[in-house]
């Protein structure tokens, strides 16, 4: 299955504007070992948010792609289909 993840946060938490690095790079290095495919990573800066397109067939492998941030970031996951194939 496909899910669309948006993961924001306020100013005050921002990883970048409080340790100076992000959190993502660490994430996609783990996205083999939790069975998640990442189709697409983005992020706004400027709105503090990133966006993912992942697929993988269990929510619990989902789940522990986004473990590292779900204690301090809003998450919205949304199952989607890809309408181009």
């Amino acid at each position: 299955m496909l899910f669309h993840v948006t993961l924001d946060h306020t100013p005050e938490d921002c990883p970048i504007v409080r340790t100076g690095a992000s959190d993502v790079p660490e994430m996609l290095a783990r996205a083999d070992e939790t069975g998640v495919k990442v189709i697409s990573a983005l992020g706004a800066r400027p709105q503090h948010c990133v966006y993912f397109v992942l697929e993988t067939d269990d929510i619990n492998k989902l789940n522990d792609f986004l473990e590292p941030v779900l204690s301090w970031v809003k998450c919205e996951i949304t199952p989607v289909s890809d309408i181009l194939a």
